[in-house]
């Protein structure tokens, strides 16, 4: 980290200072020197961009841009901050997209939300939201959502004709006597969910994919302002319903850290079970998925059978199968009035995966069709993980080491056996054998947990009815926090800033790694079959709930 910081000494800056182990924190006193420092940075190492995030202080009439930045080798994060005028004819900033492709979707989704224009960006554009926002900017402070919605009809026209608009212009286009034809993939087909990727393709062969995101874009960034900071977990876990429990954890450790609170020893390792019940929930469903993207849907029907138990737990829990707020700041949400049931439950969840293992492996993961189709497909490298910053099972499947419960422990992982789980081909076969490989690592991990829990109960160290919350302050401190988990899919990391004495967040950035895997999809499409469109996108595990939020 201290090169970190010599990196950083040599341009003008308000602070430098450590803010975690693995953490540099600084903030700039001059915009100019934003490209050069990002320049030094790659030279450092620091070669990716996890994410932009702008933050409205409306009172002080600026906008301040928050870059998180990171050598994903040897795990070294960068915290950088950068003041910009709030007026919007003023409100520009130099793209780092040249230098860093990994900030380009975030710094279109900073601009269509902010109105922070970005100097240099190869197409800037607004992404992300309907229409009906151009222009408006919705995360600023004095966006007016009920004037807004006051225009419904009027907004829903607008859509449709931009719809009907881009349509007849491509028709006018289109060469009659080419081969070369667009295809709009989604966003109703049943392998795409609600995503369009507008494919390019001269016969067979795909020339470029132009995605089209933004389906089911609810502001939740902007929606857990209106809430306090207890309420915002419900808001939060809708990033994604395939896996709720760790959106939450991440949300609530940000709070926390403000708070200045410390959770408790059976708190973390509750956190631990219900993270992995929940990443063994959302991995069985993608890969079930893998196999409906070919065409073959048996393995879907069998995943679902297993998930129906972790979702046990989660009702034995909560009462909820899938939004179960049960996790929240100060620790999770219910005591274990008898945990002896509880982990009866997860127990027979674990004995379920494992009673049908043999059967997954021999018939599905070795699966000769799978094989065929999918081994040397859509191949990523070590490069191309810095370069797009590829995170959780896609980098694991390169044989990257990259997961934050080991290179960043939280909750009660940093007690826990636990090592990197990878492979080396980095293809579409290695991705669906990573999940494999990980839910096997879950298991284990929630084992572990509950062993401890359960040791610790008997030497009167943990009180299951009573241990599961520490207090929290109704109103908070002024300030920010960055709290990072792994995710099922990878990377997840919140940006929280609050205001002194408030009872709800002032700013929250949330950012997942479906925004990054998406964005790959046009590299990696381009010179495939439209054949392999299908198989190749699911094997990305891409959730539009984290995509669009």
């Amino acid at each position: 980290m201290e090169n970190i910081k010599k990196v950083l000494s040599q341009f003008e800056t308000e602070y430098i200072e450590d803010y975690k182990s693995n953490y540099v924190k600084a903030k700039l006193k001059n915009a100019d020197d934003l490209l050069k420092v990002i320049e030094a940075l790659i030279a450092e190492g620091v070669k990716s961009c996890s994410t932009v995030s702008p933050t409205d202080f409306i009172e002080e009439d600026r906008m301040e841009v928050n870059y998180f930045l990171e050598d994903m080798k040897t795990h070294r994060n960068v915290w950088l901050k950068v003041d910009i005028p709030r007026e919007l004819e003023k409100c520009e900033i130099d793209s780092i997209t040249p230098l860093m492709p990994s900030a380009d979707w975030h710094e279109l989704e900073s601009y269509s939300t902010f109105g922070v224009k970005f100097k240099g960006h190869p197409d800037l554009r607004y992404f992300l939201i309907s229409t009906d926002y151009y222009g408006l900017y919705p995360f600023r402070k004095d966006f007016d959502y009920l004037e807004h919605e006051k225009k419904l009809i009027e907004n829903i026209a607008e859509i449709t004709n931009e719809y009907h608009d881009e349509y007849e212009e491509e028709l006018e286009k289109a060469d009659p006597n080419s081969s070369q034809t667009i295809l709009n993939w989604g966003p109703t087909h049943p392998a795409s969910g609600p995503i369009r990727l507008k494919v390019t393709a001269d016969g067979e062969m795909v020339k470029k994919v132009d995605l089209d995101i933004g389906y089911v874009w609810r502001a939740l960034e902007d929606l857990v302002t209106r809430k306090d900071f207890i309420g915002s977990i419900v808001a939060v876990e809708r990033v994604c319903f395939m896996d709720n429990t760790n959106p939450m954890i991440c949300y609530s450790q940000a709070v926390e850290e403000i708070a200045g609170k410390e959770i408790t020893p059976f708190a973390k390792y509750m956190r631990v079970i219900l993270g992995e019940v929940g990443r063994s929930a959302s991995h069985l469903v993608s890969m079930g998925s893998f196999f409906g993207n070919m065409g073959l849907m048996t393995f879907m029907m069998w995943m679902l059978d297993i998930r129906e138990a972790y979702l046990d737990v989660l009702d034995n829990y909560s009462g909820a199968r899938i939004a179960t707020a049960c996790i929240e700041p100060g620790g999770v949400r219910y005591p274990l009035e008898d945990y002896k049931s509880f982990f009866a439950s997860v127990r027979k969840a674990l004995e379920k995966l494992k009673k049908h293992e043999s059967e997954i492996d021999g018939i599905f993961m070795n699966n000769p069709l799978m094989t065929t189709r999918a081994k040397g497909a859509g191949v990523f490298t070590g490069d191309d993980m810095e370069k797009y910053y590829l995170c959780g099972p896609i980098a694991r499947a390169i044989g990257e080491k990259v997961d934050v419960r080991l290179d960043e422990p939280y909750a009660g992982y940093g007690d826990l056996e636990m090592d990197y789980e990878l492979c080396d081909g980095g293809d579409a076969r290695d991705r669906l054998r990573m999940l494999h490989k990980e839910l096997i690592q879950s298991a284990n991990l929630i084992e572990q947990a509950m062993k401890k829990i359960e040791e610790g109960i008997e030497a009167d160290e943990m009180n299951p009815q009573k241990d599961h919350l520490v207090k929290m302050p109704r109103k908070m401190p002024a300030g920010e926090a960055v709290s990072r988990v792994e995710w099922s899919r990878g990377e997840m990391l919140m940006h929280l800033v609050t205001m002194e004495k408030s009872t709800s967040p002032y700013r929250l950035k949330i950012k997942a790694p479906s925004v990054n895997h998406t964005l790959v999809l046009d590299p990696m499409l381009r010179g495939k079959t439209l054949s392999d469109t299908s198989l190749l996108y699911g094997s990305m595990f891409i959730c539009q709930g984290d995509l669009d939020r």
